[in-house]
């Protein structure tokens, strides 16, 4: 997976795209899936409140308690994140003229470590309890210790699945050698598109978004015919019909064609090494990288990126419509503290001895001469 350069722009852009999530004093945000006859809701809560929900992975996001409405039929993914506390990440259904409630209660983190997740080949795709995480090889941090389901995942290969057990305060090693496929009964689809960042739709299922320089692998797809979309904030929707082979790579890139009308808000895209860092928008929690935001409001933003154990990451800048930003921030430990010794003064018998072996010294000199 090739590195994302850091752009000091980029991260004006992370915060950006929080702002037209907090605009909504009502947490009641539209995300124009269709009208109220051919689209559902979904309602999102957690305990404790205050939450931040991000919808398939950044089309839109909330301060739970809320609702995500004109939301599309079909699978869609909510992450509800929150400052000390592990992420959940599920999907629900939605049909038309239905609201969905998503209801989570989240568990808080004392004394957090990481996972170094390492792949061959590199560049696979993981995700930690469900949650994406990127792509291999990298750390993953701020992970509450205990066990945790992580899905290793690349085209032509069989997925791999395991529980890793996170130690507090320490960096665990999970290294995997991907085993290829050999005559599978499905195939894979790899999607990319120009600009990155947009939302993929596999028949209507949100499957994940475009990254950098890179695909989205969507991996063992009965082979038949689908339907593909791609949507991005300033952009018409791509759509495209696209036939899965048993055994075979199907590649689909799409290149986005701006919309009629002049762009009135950009995107972002939010990454750090290690992942799972918070990320603050105008002292905002906006949620955990890496990160995709769309439907970022123009304006002046300042941002934080903060990690157990890592000097914080941050920035000020403008933000401009139209913009597609990429932020990587690579996050440096925090210096260990030391602490300067002292040497303990000799104590009084030390003293006395000391001067008794000289003299024992002296003595065994002078009678040798």
């Amino acid at each position: 997976m090739k590195n994302i350069s850091l752009i000091v722009p980029a991260l004006v852009l992370l915060v950006m795209m929080i702002g037209p999530a907090f605009a909504q004093p009502t947490s009641q945000v539209d995300v124009s899936g269709g009208t109220a006859y051919n689209s559902g809701s979904i309602y999102v809560d957690s305990t404790p409140p205050t939450g931040s929900a991000i919808l398939d992975g950044g089309i839109a996001q909330l301060i739970t308690p809320g609702t995500f409405s004109g939301v599309s039929p079909g699978l869609h993914s909510v992450i509800v994140t929150k400052p000390g506390f592990s992420p959940i990440a599920t999907t629900v259904t939605v049909t038309a003229g239905t609201t969905q409630n998503v209801i989570v209660s989240l568990t808080p983190v004392a004394n957090p470590g990481g996972l170094s997740i390492k792949s061959t080949p590199q560049g696979a795709a993981f995700t930690i309890d469900g949650i994406s995480e990127g792509k291999t090889n990298q750390v993953v941090g701020n992970l509450a210790p205990g066990p945790h389901k992580v899905t290793i995942a690349e085209a032509g290969y069989e997925v791999y699945t395991t529980t890793a057990n996170v130690v507090a305060g320490e960096i665990t090693d999970l290294s995997v050698t991907l085993v290829a496929e050999v005559n599978p009964p499905t195939g894979d689809l790899q999607v990319g598109s120009t600009p990155s960042g947009a939302a993929v739709f596999v028949n209507g299922d949100f499957k994940g978004n475009t990254p950098v320089d890179d695909t989205l692998d969507i991996n063992d797809l009965a082979p038949g015919t689908y339907t593909v979309t791609l949507t991005r904030t300033g952009y018409e929707d791509y759509t495209k019909s696209v036939n899965v082979v048993a055994g075979a790579k199907t590649q689909l890139s799409a290149i986005l064609q701006p919309s009629g009308q002049a762009p009135t808000t950009a995107t972002a895209q939010i990454t750090s090494t290690p992942s799972g860092a918070e990320v603050y928008v105008n002292n905002v929690f906006v949620g955990i990288t890496p990160l995709t935001f769309t439907n970022v409001s123009p304006g002046q933003y300042s941002i934080e990126i903060r990690l157990a154990g890592y000097n914080t990451f941050s920035t000020t800048g403008m933000v401009t419509a139209g913009q597609n930003v990429q932020v990587y921030a690579a996050l440096s430990p925090v210096a260990p503290v030391t602490t300067p010794t002292t040497k303990a003064p000799a104590s009084p018998v030390t003293a006395v001895i000391a001067l008794g072996i000289a003299g024992l010294a002296g003595v065994l000199f002078l009678r040798r001469h």
